[in-house]
C-alpha cells in the first residue's frame, strides 16, 4: 500500500489543478520515468503533495502515457515510398508501398523496395533488398515476413545478420522474440573476426538469451592466424558453442587436424581462451608415427600450436620402428597417465607414470638388432629428429625391470 503524507500548507482538493502546474509535473514526471529512470524517487516527490482523489488521477494518467507511449515504440511508422496503393486479392485486402520505401518502428530503420500489409491478418511482407538497421544488428535479405500476433521474422534468399561480434549468413533465419531465438537454415556460415573462427553447417539454432548455439548437419570450425592461414578444423555431427565461456562441443564423429595432428574421438571440449582441447570416447592422436589413445586425451596450444599433450587412464602408444616396413616392428609405451611435450611440432620428450612399460625396437643401419623391454614406475623418453635418442626409468627398489630381447626371440 501506497503510503501519502499530507502537506498542510498545500491545499489541494480537487481534479481541476491538473489543466495547469500539475500537468507540468506529471510531465517531468514521465520524463524523469523514460529518460532517466527515475521512477520511484520522482513518483514518490509529486504524490507527497496531491490529495488521495488528484493520486487516483495522476495514476491513471500515468498508466495511459505509459500504455500510448508503449504503443508509439511498437507501432510501425512509415517515412518514405514513392507509391503509396490499395489492392483487393479475392476476399484479402492488400495495402502496398513501392520504389524506396523506408519505414520506422522505435529505434529499428527498415528500408526495401516494397511492403505489403495484409489487412485482418497483423502479417506484413518486404521485398526486394531488405534491410533492417537495429540497435545491435544489421539484417540483409531478399524478403522478410513479420508475424505480429505470433512476434515472428522470416528472412528468405540470401540472408545476412551483422553484429558486433560476428556475421551469421543463410538461405533462410527465422527469429522468435518472445523466446529471443534465431534459427538459421541452408549453407550457414558464421563468421567471428575477433577470434579468427569460421562455423560452417546446414542448421543453426541460437538462443540468445542463453548465449548458446547448436549446429547441426555437418557442422565444421576452422580457426585461422592473424595471417589468414588455417591453424585448426573440427568437424563432427553436432556442435554446442557457449558463447559466455567461450567453450565449443562437439559430438559423434568428431575429427580435428592441425598442422601434422590428425583427432578422433567420440566427444571433445575446446576452451578457447585457454587453447585447451579435452577429447573423450575412445580418443586417438596421430603426431608424425606415433599414435597416441587413452581414456580421456588433453591438448594444450600456444597460440594455436600444440606444445602439450596429456594421456589419463589406460595411455598407450605405439609407433613403427621401421616406416619402411610398417607393422612388422611396433614400439609401445603404456601406463596410466602420460605427458608428452612438443617443440615446433616435434615431439621432445615423453613422461610416463604409473604402471608404466616400454617395448622398443632396435634397427641400425636398416638391420634388425633385437628389442629392449623396460618397466617402472616412471619412465622418460627423449627424442631427437623422431626417433628415441635416450630413455630414463624412475622406480622403487624391486619394481623396475629390464631385458633385452635379442633378433630371434
Amino acid at each position: 500500500m501506497l503510503q501519502v503524507q499530507k502537506v498542510r500548507k498545500l491545499k489541494i482538493s480537487s481534479c481541476r489543478y491538473l489543466n495547469c502546474d500539475c500537468l507540468r509535473t506529471l510531465d517531468r514526471t514521465r520524463r524523469a520515468l523514460f529518460q532517466h529512470h527515475r521512477y520511484l524517487t520522482s513518483l514518490k516527490l509529486i504524490l507527497s503533495c496531491f490529495s488521495t482523489n488528484v493520486i487516483n488521477t495522476i495514476i491513471f494518467y500515468l498508466i495511459l502515457v505509459t500504455l500510448l507511449f508503449g504503443q508509439e515504440e511498437r507501432r510501425l511508422r512509415l517515412i518514405h515510398a514513392d507509391i503509396l496503393k490499395r489492392e483487393v486479392t479475392g476476399q484479402q485486402v492488400l495495402q502496398i508501398l513501392e520504389g524506396n520505401v523506408q519505414l520506422q518502428q522505435g529505434h529499428t530503420i527498415i528500408k526495401c523496395d516494397k511492403a505489403t500489409q495484409f489487412l485482418g491478418l497483423a502479417k506484413y511482407a518486404l521485398i526486394g533488398n531488405v534491410e533492417i538497421f537495429d540497435v545491435d544488428k544489421t539484417l540483409f535479405a531478399d524478403t522478410v515476413y513479420f508475424y505480429q500476433n505470433s512476434n515472428e521474422e522470416v528472412a528468405l534468399g540470401f540472408v545476412k545478420v551483422i553484429s558486433d561480434t560476428d556475421t551469421i549468413t543463410a538461405e533462410k533465419m527465422t527469429y522468435y522474440e518472445i523466446q529471443d531465438k534465431l534459427i538459421a537454415e541452408g549453407n550457414v556460415r558464421i563468421v567471428n573476426s575477433n577470434d579468427n573462427i569460421i562455423i560452417t553447417g546446414g542448421y543453426a539454432d541460437y538462443d540468445r538469451s542463453e548465449q548458446h548455439r547448436k549446429i547441426f548437419q555437418n557442422p565444421v570450425l576452422i580457426e585461422f592466424d592473424s595471417l589468414g592461414n588455417e591453424t585448426m578444423r573440427i568437424v563432427g555431427d553436432t556442435m554446442d558453442i557457449f558463447q559466455e565461456e567461450n567453450r565449443l562441443q562437439v559430438y559423434q564423429r568428431v575429427r580435428i587436424t592441425q598442422p601434422g595432428i590428425k583427432a578422433t574421438c567420440g566427444s571433445a571440449e575446446y576452451f578457447k581462451a585457454s587453447e585447451k582441447l579435452v577429447l573423450n570416447d575412445n580418443p586417438i592422436v596421430l603426431q608424425s608415427n606415433l599414435q597416441i589413445s587413452g581414456d580421456t586425451l588433453l591438448l594444450y596450444l600456444k597460440e594455436s600450436e600444440l606444445f602439450r599433450g596429456q594421456v589419463i587412464g589406460n595411455a598407450l602408444v605405439i609407433s613403427d620402428a621401421d616406416t619402411l616396413n610398417k607393422g612388422r616392428w611396433v614400439n609401445k609405451l603404456s601406463g596410466q597417465t602420460m605427458d608428452l611435450y612438443l617443440q615446433n611440432r616435434e615431439l621432445e620428450k615423453i613422461v610416463v607414470s604409473n604402471q608404466a612399460t616400454s617395448l622398443y625396437h632396435v634397427i641400425e643401419n636398416k638391420q634388425y638388432k633385437g628389442a629392449n623391454e623396460v618397466s617402472g614406475d616412471k619412465i622418460i623418453l627423449y627424442f631427437s629428429q623422431g626417433q628415441v635418442s635416450r630413455v630414463w626409468v624412475e622406480s622403487k627398489p624391486g619394481v623396475s625391470s629390464g631385458k633385452y630381447l635379442p633378433p630371434h626371440i
